[in-house]
C-alpha cells in the first residue's frame, strides 16, 4: 500500500536484507544491464503499481517481482498503532477496534492478537434502511452491499394503502372514514386527506354545528363567523339557516325571499335586462341599472357590455352604446341617433343633459357648460 521511490527501495533491501524482497524491480541498476545506463532510453524508469489497499505492503513497480511486497514492521491499524508480522498481518491487537473502520458487510475481527477482515452473511439486512421504497440493503457475504427488492417494506403513509410490486412502491387513498391522527384530523376523506370530519357526527352533539365536506372541518352556524359552506355570517348553505334578504347567497335555496340575484337575496328574481340587486344603497332590492352603466349577466348567460357596444338606458334596458353605429333613435341607449358632421354615417351620441366636453358629442351639436344643450 505504500508506494516507493528508488532510494526507499534500496533502503528497505539494505535494511531487509531478505532475498524476497530483492528482485528485478526500480532500483536494481547495478545488476540489471537495462537499468545500468547502458540504455539510456530505460534508465531510471519505474511504472508505479497500483495501491493494493493492504497496509502492510509496499508498492514499487507495476509488473515487477517487487509489486506488492510484505515488510515487516509497517506501521498498521488505528492511528498506525500496531504493526505488521512476517505473513503480511495487522498484529497486536487486543480488540477489533484497534484494527480499522470495517462495514456492517465486511467488518474488522482481532483473532488471536492479528486483525482479521471477516464478511458478514450473505442476505444480512445492514442497519440503515429506508422504510417503504419496497427494496433491502444486504450483504454479498464477500463484504460488498446489494440492493434487493422486498415486497413486504410496504409504504406507509397516513390515508394512504401502500403495496409493492417486484421492488416498486405505489399508493391508493384509504377508503373514506378509516381512522387517521395527523395534524389534529380523525378520519381519512377517501382523497388521501386526513381531516376533522367527514360528517356533522364526527362534529359532536351541538346542533349548531356541522361538517363542511369541501374542506373536512367542524363549523358552527352561531360562531359570528362566514366559514363553512355559509354563504353569509351564519346563514345559507346546506346546514345553517336561510339568509334575510340582502345577505350573501350562491342560490336560492340559501335565501328567505327564494331569490338570489347578483350573489345577494334579493326580493325579487331580478333576471331582466340592466336591472341588479346589489347596487350601492339598495343592496338586496331589484333595480334598474344607471345610464350608459352595463350588466355582467342577465337572463340566461346574456350581457350588456360596452366593449360588445352596448350599454344601459337607464330605464332597465339594454341599447347601443354611445358611438355605435345606428339609424333610428330607438336604437341607442340614449335614444339620440344623427349624423352632426354629414359623414353619410348615423351614430348614437349624447342626449340634451348629458355631460360632454366637446360639441360633437351631443346630439344637437352644441355643448356648453359641460353639458349637451336641449
Amino acid at each position: 500500500m505504500r508506494r516507493t521511490t528508488r532510494a526507499t527501495w534500496m533502503l528497505l533491501i539494505s535494511m531487509a536484507a531478505l532475498g524476497g524482497v530483492y528482485g528485478p524491480g526500480c532500483s536494481n541498476e547495478a545488476d540489471d544491464p537495462e537499468r545500468n545506463g547502458e540504455s539510456p532510453s530505460t534508465k531510471g524508469e519505474c511504472a508505479p503499481a497500483d495501491d493494493d489497499g493492504d497496509p502492510c505492503t509496499v508498492e514499487g513497480c507495476k509488473g515487477g517481482g517487487n509489486e506488492h511486497v510484505v515488510v515487516v514492521g509497517l506501521p498498521c491499524g488505528v492511528n498506525d498503532s500496531l504493526a505488521c508480522n512476517a505473513n503480511g498481518k495487522c498484529a497486536g491487537c487486543t480488540t477489533s477496534d484497534q484494527c480499522g473502520t470495517g462495514s456492517e458487510c465486511a467488518p474488522w475481527a482481532c483473532n488471536a492478537g492479528v486483525c482479521e477482515l471477516t464478511f458478514t452473511n450473505p442476505g444480512t439486512p445492514i442497519s440503515q434502511q429506508t422504510p417503504g421504497d419496497c427494496l433491502r440493503v444486504q450483504c454479498t457475504g464477500t463484504g460488498e452491499e446489494q440492493t434487493v427488492a422486498d415486497d413486504l417494506d410496504v409504504p406507509v403513509e397516513p390515508c394512504y394503502d401502500g403495496m409493492c410490486s417486484n421492488g416498486t412502491p405505489s399508493t391508493t387513498p384509504s377508503k373514506k372514514d378509516t381512522k387517521c391522527d395527523v395534524n389534529g384530523g380523525k378520519s381519512c376523506d377517501g382523497l388521501g386527506n386526513c381531516v376533522e370530519c367527514t360528517g356533522n357526527d364526527d362534529c359532536g352533539a351541538d346542533p349548531f354545528t356541522f361538517c363542511d365536506p369541501k374542506y373536512g372541518t367542524c363549523h358552527s352556524c352561531i360562531d359570528g363567523v362566514k366559514n363553512g359552506d355559509e354563504t353569509d355570517i351564519d346563514c345559507g348553505g346546506y346546514n345553517c339557516t336561510d339568509c334575510n334578504q340582502g345577505k350573501g347567497c350562491e342560490a336560492p335555496t340559501d335565501c328567505k325571499t327564494n331569490f338570489c340575484a347578483d350573489g345577494v337575496c334579493c326580493n325579487a328574481a331580478c333576471n331582466e335586462a340592466c336591472k341588479a340587486c346589489n347596487l350601492s344603497g339598495q343592496i338586496g332590492t331589484c333595480d334598474v341599472v344607471d345610464k350608459y352603466s352595463e350588466d355582467a349577466s342577465y337572463g340566461n348567460g346574456q350581457s350588456c357590455l360596452n366593449s360588445a357596444g352596448l350599454a344601459c338606458t337607464g330605464a332597465g334596458s339594454c341599447a347601443k352604446a354611445l358611438g355605435a353605429m345606428c339609424t333610428a333613435n330607438g336604437d341607442c341607449a340614449s335614444l339620440r341617433c344623427a349624423d352632426p358632421d354629414a359623414n353619410g354615417q348615423k351614430t348614437c351620441l349624447k342626449a340634451p343633459g348629458d355631460t360632454c366636453a366637446q360639441n360633437a358629442e351631443c346630439f344637437n351639436n352644441t355643448c356648453a357648460n359641460g353639458f349637451c344643450a336641449p
